[in-house]
């Protein structure tokens, strides 16, 4: 078949555009503010590693990154909140492992699936519980799994509630060792460390923001951090793991996007937000508030969570505790 000149003209004139219609698009851009949820009041670490993160991903996504408050329900009404919302990448969550692998097991009813409604862009930080003892209890993690052992009714630990992480991280704790605890729930940490320091209590998990200025203080021990690893914040106190194999308790705080948000979308939101996660000032953020980082891609992080979901399940199922 002969080619007609204006058959080779057309095709000459029709390359160019070809060439620049399959050219990558430019990176997606939000349109409007986007909405950084967080599920606890303002004040906490969840909060204060938020807000950082809003300021630091403002400029790089061109439009103004704000930080919502949702608190309640342990975080399940911020879940359900962006659960809910328009999936075009305007509002993301500040999850945890309450939201993201515990709370299913815990609540009878949920306006959101863990399983399949989000997926990770990246985390902010790790920051382990400290296993803490009034200052003339254990002088180790040994020495008290021992007294629970052989004391007629073993140790006695406190929680900042039923259900709460540092409940569960005790549970995790006593099934792994066989020791004998019992549960004591308070409203929230102060109280707890209250009747910790006052002698009321042998044990308890507590968050190293609270706990470390008691253990400075000389008012409580350090017996370990709730890492799988020593926390190279704080070297010399030993991880849980160290003499319990296998143990690993720690609180993470992740930015989470709805699921079902394109996948353009969702490798420029997690770009921007990997690069704020790799920088120097992200590191002294992180080192001033006694976090550490947790590095990985979106596959790394929901294999870990699909780990962390098997383990926090299966102690809620053994423990029996619901929180509705």
């Amino acid at each position: 078949m002969m080619t007609t000149r204006r058959g080779v003209l057309f095709g000459a004139a029709a390359f160019p555009l070809l060439a620049r219609g399959s050219r990558a698009q430019p990176p997606w851009k939000p349109n409007r503010p986007v909405r950084l949820v967080v599920p606890f009041a303002p004040g906490g670490l969840t909060d204060i590693l938020a807000r950082q993160a809003a300021e630091a991903l403002t400029p790089r996504l061109g439009q103004t990154v704000v930080v919502e408050n949702r608190g309640g329900a342990g975080g399940n009404l911020a879940a359900e909140a962006v659960a809910r919302a328009a999936p075009d990448g305007h509002a993301l969550l500040v999850g945890t492992q309450g939201i993201l692998a515990i709370n299913k097991a815990l609540y009878a009813r949920l306006g959101y699936d863990p399983d399949t409604d989000f997926v990770p862009l990246g985390m902010l930080a790790q920051q382990p519980n400290l296993l803490v003892a009034r200052a003339r209890g254990f002088g180790s993690l040994a020495e008290a799994l021992a007294a629970a052992k052989e004391r007629s009714g073993g140790l006695s630990y406190g929680s900042n509630g039923a259900g709460s992480f540092t409940h569960l991280s005790m549970e995790l704790l006593r099934s792994l060792t066989g020791a004998e605890m019992t549960h004591v729930p308070y409203r929230g940490s102060a109280p707890m460390l209250t009747d910790l320091v006052a002698g009321n209590l042998d044990i308890a998990f507590d968050a190293l923001g609270t706990s470390l200025p008691q253990v400075r203080a000389g008012a409580l021990r350090a017996l370990a951090v709730s890492s799988a690893a020593r926390s190279p914040l704080l070297p010399e106190v030993p991880s849980v793991a160290e003499t319990v194999p296998g143990f690993d308790a720690t609180p993470w705080y992740g930015v989470f996007a709805a699921a079902a948000t394109p996948p353009d979308i969702l490798a420029a939101l997690e770009a921007a937000l990997q690069a704020v996660l790799t920088e120097a000032t992200w590191a002294r953020i992180l080192s001033d508030r006694q976090a550490d980082p947790l590095p990985g891609d979106r596959a790394a992080l929901t294999s870990r969570i699909e780990r962390e979901r098997e383990v926090w399940q299966e102690v809620v199922r053994r423990t029996g505790v619901r929180a509705d």
